[in-house]
């Protein structure tokens, strides 16, 4: 079926952003609810307004990736004991995913500017669920690590693709206030997903994760079958063929703001995983934290996250994504030197790490959402599916290196995580300096 043309937005004055409070905004999500589910509509038409079902719908889609990878984490010594696999080998199936997560997007991004985003997204959601299916009946270790990189390839591309639809029907600050909308989404997966897979894990065993899984990714091709409309028509497509993708992408790398928005993400990115890979040695190991406490001390940084994406929300069609990504970035910066200091001094103690880490998380997710809109803002809808895998790549790549980096400097203390901190963040502010001068307002 034939998409429709995207919604039609009335023109605005170059530098002009109108006022937008919360009310307001709630208000319009909920009227385009009550009439997104009280008229049918055809389900190749893009919508009037971006009710709240059409959020949920994406913000589903990509939940997948931590979804994926917090559903099983604590079936690893299971897995490697199932599998009489080395514990080694087994978490090379967590890095065969982080890896998925990036070659997916990177590959069928630039499918999606050709042949549309719906019909790539569920085809992404169908062998999702299949190759799920298939990882709970494996019998050695390197056909899981194989299907996981397969599931993350699918769902990579699916939660790129979701981004690129928002690109279809949004730009400017109005863009970046819906990517903190689908993160506010996203960060329920963390919560519930650890939850979800102990509770199967000790019920039916580390099998059950990979069905469930399978059933997820069904549940959601059915609402996007249903719900999703397709928001990219043919004529704004791309031709399907190696070398179009290939200047797709030559021509992203030579936009300089692109470039720097993608490498703050990324700079960003490189904390968060940094803190991943560091937490659970310094609040356990170093500093004796019993166990329990660990995912209490975890969901107060997703509190802290929620309320960055809050603000975001609030203020960006005010004050614009642009100075909202300036200011973040320069606060992190600020916080990054703090929390060094901590870790080198041992200033306060584990309170002092736990509470600078919580603030410059926050910041982390004040900066991410405008760092993705400002890669797709400066590109037309045909190529918002390379850019959103570009910008993947970039997230992704310089996160594992962040993760990298405090192992590989790691002495004994917290001090390599507060220095991977204070880099990152130095090279994030770096860049949206770099990004910032040449466009301060809306385009019409």
């Amino acid at each position: 079926m034939d998409p429709l043309p995207p919604p039609d937005r009335p023109p605005r004055r170059r530098g002009h952003r109108p006022r937008h409070s919360l009310v307001d905004g709630c208000l319009e999500a909920t009227a385009g609810t009550v009439a997104n589910l009280s008229e049918p509509r055809d389900s190749s038409s893009p919508p009037s307004n971006l009710g709240i079902g059409l959020y949920l719908i994406l913000g589903l889609v990509a939940s997948l990736g931590p979804i994926s990878i917090d559903t099983y984490l604590p079936a690893l010594p299971e897995i490697a004991s199932s599998l009489d696999a080395s514990d080694g080998m087994t978490q090379m199936s967590v890095t065969a995913f982080l890896f998925g997560l990036v070659l997916g997007p990177v590959v069928f991004g630039p499918i999606s500017d050709a042949m549309g985003r719906r019909r790539l997204v569920l085809g992404s959601l169908v062998v999702y669920s299949l190759v799920s299916l298939s990882i709970a009946t494996v019998g050695s270790v390197e056909m899981l690590i194989s299907l996981r990189l397969a599931q993350a390839a699918c769902g990579g591309t699916a939660i790129a693709i979701a981004r690129s639809m928002f690109r279809d029907l949004l730009s400017g600050d109005a863009l970046a206030r819906a990517m903190s909308i689908l993160t506010v989404i996203i960060l329920g997966a963390p919560i519930i997903a650890p939850f979800l897979g102990a509770l199967l894990l000790l019920a039916w065993g580390w099998r059950a994760i990979f069905v469930a899984l399978g059933i997820v990714g069904g549940l959601i091709f059915i609402a996007v079958w249903y719900r999703l409309p397709e928001t990219l028509p043919p004529e704004d497509r791309r031709p399907l063929d190696l070398g179009t993708a290939v200047r797709g992408y030559v021509t992203i790398t030579r936009s300089r703001i692109a470039v720097a928005y993608a490498i703050a993400g990324g700079a960003a990115a490189a904390i968060l995983f940094a803190f991943l890979a560091a937490s659970p040695f310094i609040y356990i190991s170093y500093y004796g934290l019993d166990e329990r406490w660990f995912g209490v001390l975890f969901g107060i940084g997703i509190v802290g996250a929620w309320i960055a994406q809050i603000v975001n929300i609030r203020y960006v069609m005010r004050i614009g994504y642009r100075r909202i990504v300036l200011v973040g970035a320069f606060c992190m910066a600020a916080l990054s030197t703090v929390l060094w200091w901590v870790t080198r001094t041992d200033l306060w103690g584990l309170a002092g790490v736990v509470s600078m880490s919580v603030v410059v998380l926050s910041m982390i997710h004040l900066v991410t959402p405008g760092t993705q809109a400002g890669v797709l803002d400066e590109f037309p809808h045909d190529l918002a599916g390379s850019a959103s895998g570009f910008s993947t790549f970039a997230r992704f790549t310089l996160g594992a290196a962040g993760s990298a980096m405090v192992g590989l400097f790691n002495d004994g203390t917290p001090e390599a995580y507060g220095v991977v901190v204070l880099v990152s963040a130095v090279v994030a502010l770096a860049a949206v300096a770099l990004a910032y001068p040449s466009k301060t307002t809306q385009p019409a």
